[in-house]
């Protein structure tokens, strides 16, 4: 009898072991979503400072591109507007540094729109990017779309 509930505890704790996931409690959301080759690295909104989270919300609904500079990094935001359905979506592909005395920033981003005649969700959306670079980069920045062939 004791040997059994022995047992049944030790299957309990295995149980609960393996489906709490035994993980550090850091979630991809909460932090990266991807290291590129040039150093920037795709970010969630919550990885980023109180300012540019604000900014964010305050002009979600606008079609715009902003950088910010603060705790020593430099922060790249795409967004692409208050859309009326799902399957839109924005991501930088690589941000380059041009020019030899004067330093200027191209961002090169794409964008994927829903395919035509596909069903996605009928909800408003706010489509957005964010890069980190892990240092305070000079200069300004220019945006580029990358046109789909």
């Amino acid at each position: 009898m004791i040997l059994r509930k022995s047992v049944g505890y030790l299957v309990i704790i295995t149980l609960i072991i393996l489906l709490s996931g035994c993980g550090s409690g850091l979630k991809e959301d909460d932090s990266m979503a991807g290291q590129k080759e040039n150093g920037s690295l795709s970010v969630k909104i919550s990885a980023v400072p109180d300012t540019v989270q604000k900014w964010i919300e305050k002009n979600q609904s606008k079609q715009q591109n902003k950088v910010f500079r603060a705790d020593g990094k430099t922060y790249v935001v795409i967004l692409l507007g208050e859309k009326n359905t799902g399957g839109y979506n924005v991501e930088v592909e690589k941000i380059k540094q041009t020019g030899n005395d004067e330093a200027s920033n191209v961002v090169s981003y794409r964008v994927t729109e829903p395919a035509k005649g596909s069903v996605n969700i009928q909800v408003l959306t706010y489509p957005m990017a964010i890069a980190a670079l892990d240092s305070d980069v000079e200069g300004p920045f220019t945006f580029e779309q990358i046109e789909e062939n």
